[in-house]
């Protein structure tokens, strides 16, 4: 039980009091990183913390409604690597949390999560020639194993848990190179400079797979997004979580946005990249684009309230949108950190028009009493 507790009392250290200022022991993120592929995709442990972070939407053979996912890969750094450790079976670098979920209109939210120390029986991070980036056991109740893995050119990922029934086997193959974010891929998440994300996201990648849907394993066919963000400082002492938005629309340009937000609720930092078709990109300060609340829902799981419901406009864009969330329930409530979040695949329509414009996915942190994000 201790050697479950100590990992546990850890990944709660990183995520609600490391301090914002970036440790020694650790490589911060800085502008000027050169950036490799594959490389990149993999493991990074000079830095003490990263992700791989998918979310999509996919469209059911069967002429269901469509389904929002998410796959999340966190490294949690414990101790910086040594090169003259002495192996010991005791010691932990890294911790491994993933987390998953399925939206679907007709059944709900199901989330899923699983936290493990790697090991070769438990889980682990890929290198540069391996085929798997990341990997773990299924929680506890299913014989099998929660992966991303990149090969010939399209990411693999596999997730089931049979308690919750959540399952899912689906290939995501990029049709546009890396986009990045901020400076290069340096993405700043304070006005001062002083921390900031090594950031990059494969923006609109084509789907195809099953995802279990009652007790059958329906083909579904869709986009996916992936972010991948590389960091050691936290957030800022002020900020207290953040709200992102990935939007996928159907002219063929892609938009990522995210506001760090003060305890009052107010804008600390906010930045964002529009994506054109022949993947170019512009950034977008604060000033370039709004992006405001509407409707709200209040879990009934924490007591935290979300919008649901967002009008955004970006007028160098030519866009005036309204997000509406598939389901208003799209939390994620960790039973194991007690962290929570909402992480929700959007339909979107022009404000005047109201035709569909694309589609999105919305993270928010933060929210509720004693929220801290997943990292």
């Amino acid at each position: 039980m201790k050697r479950l507790l100590l990992p546990l009392l850890l990944v709660l250290a990183v995520a609600g009091a490391a301090p914002p200022a970036a440790d020694p022991a650790w490589r911060a993120a800085a502008p000027g990183y050169a950036w490799s592929f594959p490389r990149d995709l993999f493991a990074h442990p000079a830095y003490k913390t990263e992700w791989w972070y998918i979310t999509g939407h996919l469209d059911p053979a069967d002429g269901g409604e469509p389904l929002g996912y998410q796959l999340t890969f966190f490294r949690v750094g414990v101790q910086p690597a040594r090169p003259d450790s002495t192996g010991s079976a005791w010691r932990t670098d890294d911790l491994i949390l993933a987390h998953a979920a399925v939206s679907d209109p007709r059944t709900g939210h199901r989330f899923s999560e699983v936290l493990r120390r790697p090991t070769p029986f438990l889980g682990g991070f890929g290198a540069p020639g391996d085929s798997v980036l990341a990997w773990c056991r299924a929680p506890a109740g299913t014989d099998a194993r929660w992966q991303l893995s990149w090969r010939d050119g399209s990411f693999g990922l596999q997730v089931r848990d049979d308690r919750t029934g959540l399952a899912y086997d689906l290939v995501c193959t990029p049709s546009r190179g890396p986009v990045f974010h901020g400076d290069g891929g340096f993405s700043p998440k304070s006005g001062d400079g002083g921390a900031g994300s090594l950031y990059f996201s494969q923006t609109r990648m084509a789907t195809t797979g099953t995802v279990r849907r009652g007790n059958a394993a329906v083909a579904v066919t869709g986009t996916s997004w992936l972010d991948r963000e590389i960091f050691t400082s936290t957030l800022g002492t002020g900020q207290k979580g953040w709200d992102w938005l990935a939007l996928q629309l159907d002219d063929g340009r892609d938009l990522m946005l995210y506001r760090l937000r003060d305890a009052a609720g107010a804008t600390d930092y906010a930045l964002g990249t529009l994506v054109a078709p022949d993947g170019t990109t512009t950034v977008l300060d604060a000033a370039a684009w709004r992006w405001t609340g509407g409707a709200t829902w209040t879990s009934p799981h924490t007591g935290a309230e979300y919008p649901v419901a967002w009008r955004l406009q970006v007028p160098g864009a030519g866009l005036d949108l309204r997000l509406e969330a598939v389901l208003p329930d799209q939390e994620n409530v960790s039973p194991r950190t007690g962290i929570h979040y909402w992480e929700g695949a959007m339909r979107v329509r022009d404000a005047g028009s109201g035709e569909t414009r694309g589609r999105a996915f919305v993270e928010l942190t933060g929210y509720g009493e004693g929220s801290r994000p997943p990292v």
